[in-house]
């Protein structure tokens, strides 16, 4: 009767453990995924790095008065982040933005890119970042850019390819969205 007992307990407590869902079964990568990795700070104009790509302004021409009277412009910076994460590794797109705003106008604004891979994902292309919308002058401004991504299982043999894309569009009042 003891055994039996035994047995029992053991069969009650691998079963559940046994219909689990193994993460390591993984055949595919995952979805990529948009974040905010440091949000909004406000920063000094001379701050505002010139390295990076540098919007346009509207019309060519940065207009010498906007429609808030005497507003003060304010600068911020911030990181985005846009790929796919799991147990496997990651592989990831960042966009560095620094942009100044007056309450209803961009003044000024700049954006870089990096990257970032680990585990079974490998970045393959880099593309931008680029300007898609907005302006200086205008009430926000939108960079982007993408990544093109490969995913290989070892063992396995499992292989898929991928692409993040990264919007972030800045605010003439501090605000950031994706």
């Amino acid at each position: 009767m003891r055994k039996v007992l035994i047995a029992l307990v053991i069969a009650l407590a691998v079963a559940p453990a046994a219909s689990a869902k193994n993460p390591h079964d993984q055949t595919e990568p995952s979805p990529s995924t948009t974040t905010i990795v440091q949000g909004p700070t406000v920063i000094p104009q001379s701050a505002v790095p010139s390295g990076g790509l540098t919007a346009p302004a509207a019309g060519g021409v940065v207009p010498a008065s906007s429609s808030c009277g005497a507003c003060i412009a304010t600068c911020w910076s911030s990181t985005t982040r846009s790929g796919p994460s799991d147990y496997s590794g990651h592989v990831y797109i960042y966009q560095h933005l620094s942009w100044c705003g007056n309450g209803a106008q961009i003044t000024n604004a700049s954006v870089w890119q990096s990257y970032d891979q680990y585990g079974w994902y490998s970045l393959s292309n880099t593309y931008g970042p680029w300007w898609s919308g907005g302006c200086v002058g205008c009430p926000s401004i939108r960079a982007s850019g993408y990544i093109l991504w490969d995913w290989s299982s070892p063992l396995i043999g499992f292989h898929q390819s991928g692409t993040s894309h990264l919007d972030s569009v800045m605010y003439a009042y501090g605000g950031l969205s994706f």
